[in-house]
């Protein structure tokens, strides 16, 4: 876009306007009409009067140069004259040869006339549609400008002035490579050769130009060769206001992003203590080390990479793998926190907090919290479809409500509870491998198993896990949740 024509007045004040010479005067077409037949009676008379008729035709053939000077200007006269005397100098020799009457002569000069008021018009037409694209070339906002194969301008406008403050002798007289801004030379100098060999048009091209304060202005191109002597016909405006625009856009949106991202991750880190103080909830009241929610998101997560799930869906689970009890707020402690069995009605109304948590979280945007629903309510499914809240079997069961599903019932097993005693690591890993395909999906157990080194680390046992002993034979199986009587 061109600059503001105000703000590029203010900036280089216009530069005052030659008055415009006086030229040859000239009729219009009424006049010279009127002239002609004046022209015509005049030398009309002078004939009759005339002992010498050939001095009398001398003064005839003036009129058509006569009436050209006045009619079309100067050139146009002159150019139509020379017309007329070679027709002249033509009818010369043919009255020398032939009989010419007077009839003949006035024939003579009409044509004579018509002929070079044709060529005048022609030429006055000319003259004027050159006159009018000067103009326009002069006064446009624009800088237009061509240049030759040697890399010099061969012509420039006087816009050229107002923007950089040299005149256009100085532009002319040196290469213009010269005024180009040192890091912008070799681009310039690949577009300028492409215009030049007919390639391609310049079309949007900006690099920057010297100003005789020193200052470097902006300029946007556009531009193709005649195919002339491969001369390059280009217009450019001064874009320098826009670019500033631009950049300083660009700085604002580059800040606009860092705050972005800022409070984005502020909030991200409220979000996850929420989550974590959400989950703490749920669990302060039956684990005292407050720890179970993180372990189980920990373990969870170490799965999910075994089982090949992306980085970012493995940190979604550490994230929302927590958050599986938070139903248990709705339960009372009574039942929650009894230290014997539960009776059959006890144990209904433990069941309801998957239903409940899920309730909870349900309905969020958040894909932490949307994953956490579905975990909510699918960690105590089993595989062989005997769990509940939907009795959901095999792999209609979400894999993320099977991968907690293990997570929590290991270290449910490993850790002390009001209602039970921890268990050895090892019982614990055969338990839940001894799971596999009726309780627990034999794939996340065996994810499971390929992690165990370091659930057991993170119980803190400091014993490595048989993994081959096959379940307990012989042994009286341990619940692995609170059941009924």
């Amino acid at each position: 876009m061109a600059a503001h024509p105000d703000a590029a007045m203010a900036a280089h004040p216009r530069a005052p306007q030659p008055s415009p010479r006086r030229g040859w005067p000239t009729l219009d077409a009424p006049q010279t009409i009127i002239t002609a037949l004046v022209l015509f009676v005049l030398v009309y008379w002078l004939q009759g009067e005339d002992t010498n008729p050939a001095d009398a035709l001398e003064v005839l053939y003036v009129v058509p140069i006569a009436l050209l000077a006045l009619r079309f200007g100067l050139r146009g006269g002159l150019a139509g004259a020379l017309v007329a005397l070679a027709a002249i100098a033509t009818y010369d020799f043919a009255s020398g040869v032939f009989d010419v009457s007077l009839l003949g002569n006035l024939s003579w000069a009409l044509a004579f006339l018509l002929l070079g008021t044709l060529l005048g018009r022609f030429v006055d037409h000319r003259r004027r549609l050159e006159a009018e694209a000067s103009r326009y070339f002069e006064e446009s906002l624009d800088l237009l400008a061509t240049a030759d194969t040697s890399g010099r301008f061969t012509r420039l406008n006087t816009a050229w002035e107002r923007t950089l403050g040299y005149s256009t002798e100085t532009l002319c007289s040196r290469p213009f490579i010269e005024f180009v801004h040192p890091d912008d030379r070799e681009l310039t100098n690949l577009e300028d050769t492409a215009v030049a060999s007919g390639s391609r048009d310049a079309i949007g091209f900006r690099n920057r130009y010297r100003a005789a304060n020193g200052s470097y202005r902006w300029l946007e191109w556009s531009g193709h060769t005649s195919g002339l002597g491969g001369a390059v016909h280009a217009v450019a405006r001064d874009v320098t206001l826009l670019h500033e625009a631009e950049e300083q856009l660009a700085n604002h949106a580059h800040v606009l992003e860092s705050e972005v991202s800022s409070r984005t991750r502020e909030l991200e880190d409220a979000r996850a203590k929420t989550l974590h103080r959400l989950a703490l909830v749920a669990e302060y009241r039956d684990d005292d080390t407050f720890q179970h929610t993180q372990r189980v998101g920990e373990t969870a997560a170490a799965m999910a990479v075994r089982l090949g799930l992306p980085a970012e869906q493995a940190g979604l689970l550490r994230e929302a793998a927590p958050l599986h009890d938070v139903g248990k707020i709705a339960i009372p402690d009574r039942i929650l926190l009894k230290p014997g069995k539960l009776s059959a009605e006890e144990f209904g109304v433990v069941k309801t907090h998957a239903a409940i948590g899920a309730h909870i979280l349900t309905g969020s945007g958040s894909p932490v919290l949307q994953m956490a629903t579905v975990i909510a309510e699918s960690h105590h499914e089993r595989w062989d479809g005997g769990g509940y809240p939907c009795g959901l079997a095999g792999k209609a069961i979400p894999l993320v409500g099977r991968i907690v599903a293990v997570a929590d019932a290991f270290d449910a097993l490993t850790h002390e509870r009001p209602y039970k005693s921890a268990w050895p690591v090892e019982d614990a890993v055969d338990e839940i491998q001894r799971g596999a395909g009726s309780h627990f999906d034999p794939s996340v157990v065996s994810a499971f198993l390929a992690t165990q080194d370091d659930l057991v680390a993170a119980a803190g046992t400091g014993r490595r896990p048989l993994r081959s002993r096959g379940g307990l034979r012989g042994r009286a199986a341990k619940p692995l949740k609170r059941t009924t009587t």
